[in-house]
């Protein structure tokens, strides 16, 4: 019992959450995304066809995955991840990266 209400409770906070960050303006610039990726993500990961990520996952085939999207992508950015650097993207950041992300997309 206490575990199911510990699980609800959970839950709820990542739901208002996601709620927040789905509210936000997601709009960023896909030039200044290219220019950050290329700075910040490029020695791990391949930002452009003509770069070379070492090790990382390739940005167009992020791009493509069906799970990606500007939210999956925000949500990504503000979790810790042990394989990465722990960036600090100020918000008009991470909206630019994004954008540069999912214009990656194949139409």
């Amino acid at each position: 019992m206490r575990s199911s209400i510990m699980f609800s409770m959970s839950l709820g906070v990542v739901l208002a959450t996601l709620q927040t960050i789905h509210a936000q303006n997601s709009s960023g610039n896909v030039e200044s995304g290219r220019v950050l990726a290329k700075a910040w993500c490029a020695e791990c990961h391949r930002v452009e066809s003509k770069t070379f990520g070492v090790f990382a996952a390739d940005f167009a085939e992020v791009a493509n995955l069906p799970s990606t999207t500007a939210l999956s992508l925000k949500v990504f950015f503000q979790s810790s991840h042990k394989e990465m650097p722990n960036f600090t993207l100020k918000p008009a950041e991470a909206d630019d990266i994004i954008a540069y992300i999912l214009s990656l997309k194949r139409k």
